[in-house]
């Protein structure tokens, strides 16, 4: 998934960020277990303390401590039987300590307006996420629902 060049920063015969894709893996991987788990405490602190949170209706939720109470409440309301299975599709460094996530994901359990569950929704997730004091954390996380395939994938 992740391309040669992205492990190539920094001064040659260093691997300070050869470490970076595995540590951003990491983050993904922490993210979608605290998601799973329902645990918005956990959820929220893998962001920075000013991150933007936005969700697929455009709610855009500020900081971590709104994120943390935004999530608590999707975990024990609407979205306590929520799942996701997601993929990271690409990490992309803009700069040696900041870089984007693009990924794909499935949510199931999630309660459709008539009462009933909706059996499968596919999304996509964009995330910039940002080093600080030796940590990768996630500054802005944007979710978007993917159209429904009616076949087979075709690339163009």
């Amino acid at each position: 998934l992740l391309a040669l060049p992205l492990a190539t920063f920094g001064a040659a015969g260093t691997d300070s960020h050869q470490a970076d894709p595995a540590a951003i893996k990491a983050l993904f991987s922490q993210f979608n277990g605290a998601f799973n788990d329902h645990d918005a405490g956990r959820l929220a602190a893998l962001f920075t303390a000013r991150a933007d949170f936005i969700t697929l209706g455009a709610t855009t939720v500020h900081g971590r401590a709104g994120i943390e109470q935004h999530m608590q409440r999707i975990f024990v309301g609407p979205g306590k039987a929520l799942h996701r299975a997601a993929t990271l599709r690409n990490i992309h460094f803009l700069k040696p300590d900041t870089a984007v996530l693009y990924s794909d994901f499935e949510t199931s359990g999630l309660p459709a307006p008539d009462g009933s569950v909706v059996a499968r929704l596919p999304g996509f997730y964009d995330w910039i996420v940002m080093k600080h004091q030796g940590r990768w954390r996630i500054a802005v996380w944007h979710e978007a629902d993917l159209p429904r395939r009616l076949g087979p994938h075709r690339p163009r």
